[in-house]
């Protein structure tokens, strides 16, 4: 399967949920794989939304990925999740 593909299937798997979806999606983006440019804002968001649904995995991550990030990453990833949380209602 090409890479893009994958990346678009965890995507659309992530936003229905799925946590290990989600978990990947944050790592895809944390290394830059899968077709996807490295983003911090994007691994950071996935991560969150990860570990909210019980990954603990997923909340080492988002540890990790906050000590790179600034004040205004760490908010990017906020609205993002926020928005994301928004549109499940």
């Amino acid at each position: 399967m090409h890479h893009i593909e994958s990346a678009q299937q965890y995507c659309t798997s992530a936003e229905l949920g799925d946590v290990n979806a989600q978990f990947t999606l944050a790592l895809l983006y944390a290394n830059g794989l899968g077709g996807l440019t490295k983003d911090c804002i994007y691994a950071h968001k996935w991560a969150t939304m990860s570990a909210m649904n019980g990954n603990t995995e997923a909340a080492m991550l988002v540890d990790l990925l906050a000590q790179q990030m600034t004040r205004q990453d760490t908010e990017s990833s906020r609205k993002l999740i926020l928005q994301c949380r928004s549109n499940k209602v």
